[in-house]
């Protein structure tokens, strides 16, 4: 007679750890210190199908009343004699493929957050989910204000629904129905499961040692071995390293190593999300970096970050900048305050290769960068460089030392063009106001200017594109305000409120280059650019990169 399936299976949290040898001592070793050595604990050796294993099981939380006693007993009299505990279980297998991790209740607690491996259950899920058949999407997206969204459809439906930006825009968790895989809930009766993925794979496991063995060398087998469902492929291509990654140390490493070099190569000052509303405002900077006092300057760069470090070993440099902050300020004296005070860390862009691989740190946090992602990101972008543009932008002359002299003095050299650098317009969606456009060309182009210091700062511009577009194609308010600042420069101009914007140039130059191509921007200045092509180019905007020759 056959067994009952869901006798023989439960639903179970799976972790494959990471810098754990198969052996009784290494899996002790991924416990985490504090409950392995707790009374509250029990650790014992055993043995699941004659493979090495740990278990452990205990009590954690408060064994006194619950902190909420005291007001329950002050607002009606009674005295709740009750405490706060909650059950932990943990069985570590030393599998070939693994080791693993199974919990039970908060048994998560129990595992040492730097031994699991990040990314695992994500790793099996694109291997294995039917992509028609996604139930919940978790993604982050990485130049936003740490916005995280979370779409649910009860059925599933296709990835595609999900309305995923691939470029700019990280997976964290997924949950869908499992495809054709061989294991002990489907062996004797084809059955559909789903499962949730992120570090951890909560999956139906065996209760069996057999099936169980069996169940964990399936998961091994379609990890290692298996290509990523063609459709979810690009989730695998850009991830968040998480602080307790073992390669975010040796990265912070050499990001101090590059602090201490204080020749700014590879590093770059970036605007951080939360100021870009702001920087249209700045005339002074407060900056307070190892030291007690903030200090009021003009310019702000690299060099100015570094000169405050100088004094400091390097393994303090990166501790100053976490404890220091910048703050955008809307006079030249620093009195007047545009922006909240942001981490100074906050501002630093820098992109380092390890084991292979290639990170870089933006908005205070890490990334790792997928080969095909790149390969495929350079390709998609040089074609986009190697557009003939429709308007050609005038060479930046030395003495032009601002955008706004530029603007000015290329809109001049556009038969038609109107330059409306600084007229920012308001309207009742955008309060704090936006560009429209440095310059307005003579068939509506908008055209966005931006010479930076590095190729970090960029990616504000292209956001700031992506920005005009939206709200001028969206809100007639917003182009009536357009063509009132067309109107303060020209009365000529054929700018027609009616009509919305088909075209947006990006105008690019960086000092120190003296051409720009996709080659010297950063890889999240890329990522922000591919980011912005595609939004635009979804709403039928062309869009052309234009570098400025210097």
């Amino acid at each position: 007679m056959a067994r009952n399936t869901t006798d023989t299976v439960r639903r179970t949290t799976l972790y494959r750890l990471i810098d754990t040898e198969l052996n009784e001592a290494a899996l002790q070793s991924a416990l985490v210190d504090y409950y392995a050595n707790s009374p509250d604990f029990t650790l014992e050796l055993t043995q699941i199908e004659q493979l090495p294993a740990i278990t452990a099981w205990g009590i954690m939380g408060k064994k006194n009343q619950a902190d909420w006693c005291a007001t329950f007993k002050s607002l009606t009299g009674k005295n709740a004699k009750v405490s706060n505990v909650a059950a932990a279980g943990a069985i570590l297998i030393a599998i070939p493929g693994g080791p693993y991790a199974i919990t039970y209740g908060m048994g998560h607690l129990l595992i040492d957050p730097s031994r699991i491996d990040p990314g695992f259950g994500l790793s099996f899920s694109i291997r294995s989910v039917e992509p028609d058949y996604i139930r919940q999407i978790t993604r982050n997206i990485m130049d936003s204000r740490a916005r995280v969204d979370r779409s649910s459809v009860a059925g599933g439906q296709s990835i595609r629904g999900f309305g995923i930006e691939y470029y700019g825009e990280i997976v964290s968790r997924l949950a869908g129905t499992l495809g054709t895989v061989s294991m002990t809930f489907n062996r004797s009766k084809s059955r559909k499961v789903t499962i949730a993925a992120a570090d951890s794979l909560k999956i139906p496991l065996g209760t069996r040692p057999a099936d169980l063995i069996g169940d964990l060398k399936e998961i091994t087998r379609v990890s290692d071995t298996a290509s990523p469902v063609p459709e979810l492929g690009f989730i695998d291509q850009i991830r968040a390293l998480k602080s307790s990654n073992k390669k975010v140390s040796e990265l912070e490493d050499r990001l101090s190593a590059a602090l201490a070099s204080n020749d700014g190569s590879p590093l770059a000052l970036t605007l951080p999300a939360e100021c870009e509303e702001h920087e249209h405002a700045a005339h002074s900077y407060r900056i307070k970096i190892a030291s007690d006092r903030f200090e009021v300057i003009e310019d702000l760069d690299i060099s100015a970050v570094l000169d405050r470090l100088s004094r400091l070993s390097p393994n303090k440099k990166l501790e100053a900048l976490r404890a220091g902050y910048i703050q955008i300020c809307s006079d030249a004296s620093g009195q007047e305050k545009a922006s909240r005070q942001v981490k100074a860390h906050k501002w630093l862009a820098f992109e380092a290769p390890l084991d292979s691989d290639h990170y870089f740190y933006h908005q205070g946090r890490w990334f790792e960068v997928g080969d095909n992602y790149l390969n495929f990101l350079r390709n998609r972008l040089d074609e986009v460089f190697a557009r003939k543009p429709s308007i050609a932008l005038t060479k930046w002359k030395s003495e032009w030392q601002d955008e706004e002299t530029y603007n000015f003095e290329a809109a001049k050299l556009i038969p038609g063009a109107v330059c409306l650098d600084r007229r920012r317009i308001h309207t009742k969606l955008h309060p704090h106001g936006i560009e429209g456009c440095d310059i307005i060309g003579p068939q509506n182009e908008l055209i966005h200017v931006k010479r930076a210091s590095s190729s970090a700062p960029l990616s504000h511009l292209f956001a700031q594109g992506w920005t005009s577009i939206d709200a001028l194609r969206s809100d007639r308010e917003a182009r009536n305000k357009l063509l009132e600042r067309v109107r303060e420069r020209s009365l000529k101009h054929p700018y027609d409120p009616a009509t919305k914007p088909k075209k947006l140039i990006y105008g690019i130059a960086i000092k120190r280059d003296a051409t720009v191509s996709r080659a010297n921007l950063f890889t999240f200045s890329q990522v922000a650019l591919m980011r912005a092509i595609n939004a635009l180019e979804n709403a039928d905007v062309d869009v052309e990169v234009v570098p400025i020759p210097q």
